[in-house]
């Protein structure tokens, strides 16, 4: 008789898309839409972000609206997100129906801090 165990894998591992972190020192924070300060960005990718949050927040099926600013390059995008994790150091968000615009956006923030954490040799 032969028995096949189920493993549990890492979030990373369940992950579909990478995400790339982002320190704190990068001062890229999230906002409600009116402009008000909820968190502060730690990673992002294709599928969403996480934050540092300043408030709670609690898994359920609502589409939260943000601006996400990093103030360096001068981007601000709007977009929607659903909570998928949430505690109170952490929440991880995934996009919600996000446009065209705003995932050229999302690459360009990937992109700046994916190449500050793999620099090229």
């Amino acid at each position: 008789m032969s028995r096949h165990a189920t493993q549990e894998h890492p979030a990373a591992e369940r992950r579909r898309h990478e995400r790339v972190d982002i320190t704190p020192e990068s001062e890229v924070v999230v906002l409600d839409p009116k402009g008000k300060k909820v968190g502060v960005l730690r990673s992002i990718g294709r599928g969403g972000f996480g934050m540092e949050p300043e408030k709670n927040f609690s898994k359920d099926d609502k589409a939260h609206k943000f601006t996400i600013h990093e103030p360096s390059e001068g981007i601000r995008i709007e977009v929607k997100a659903r909570v998928l994790y949430s505690d109170s150091n952490f929440v991880g968000f995934e996009f919600v129906d996000l446009d065209p615009d705003a995932a050229v956006e999302v690459g360009i923030i990937i992109g700046k801090y994916y190449d500050a954490h793999h620099p090229k040799s």
